[in-house]
């Protein structure tokens, strides 16, 4: 006969990693609202960082987490993304415009490009300095600087 505790998993494994995923995503989010991180560097900050479970904010969240910022005017901005990609928000995978589809690699950087574009039509990026990427981003890590290594 099977023994059922074989194969399950660990509970407590699982609510803990349950945790600190929930607990990754609420601090991001907390950057974005003491005014630490836009919304454009809290998603840059997800595409380089090793925590998979910041993937699955979805832009309206980031958005909405800026101050000052409100449920009408994210709903706009992922509109216009969606519009930009001749797409409807039902039709991402889980039926909203997360991280993890922005920044998909199959996408070659169309996404990103469309959430940058309604960013800066709506006022999210003001100036050249906001956007801190470089070339290859998200896809290729950030370039260390020869100062920085000691050379």
């Amino acid at each position: 006969m099977c023994n059922p505790t074989q194969h399950s998993p660990d509970m407590r494994q699982l609510i803990a990693q349950r945790h600190r995923a929930n607990t990754a995503r609420g601090e991001l989010l907390q950057l974005i609202a003491d005014g630490i991180l836009t919304p454009w560097e809290a998603l840059v900050a997800a595409a380089t960082a090793d925590e998979k479970a910041l993937l699955r904010l979805t832009l309206h969240q980031l958005i909405t987490a800026s101050p000052g910022i409100g449920q009408a005017r994210a709903h706009r901005i992922t509109a216009q993304v969606v519009r930009i990609l001749g797409t409807t928000e039902a039709a991402a995978p889980t039926g909203r415009v997360t991280l993890a589809y922005v920044l998909d690699e199959q996408a070659r950087g169309k996404r990103l490009l469309a959430v940058l574009d309604a960013f800066i039509s709506h006022g999210l990026i003001r100036e050249e300095g906001d956007l801190p990427v470089w070339t290859g981003f998200p896809f290729t890590p950030c370039p260390v600087d020869a100062k920085e290594n000691g050379r």
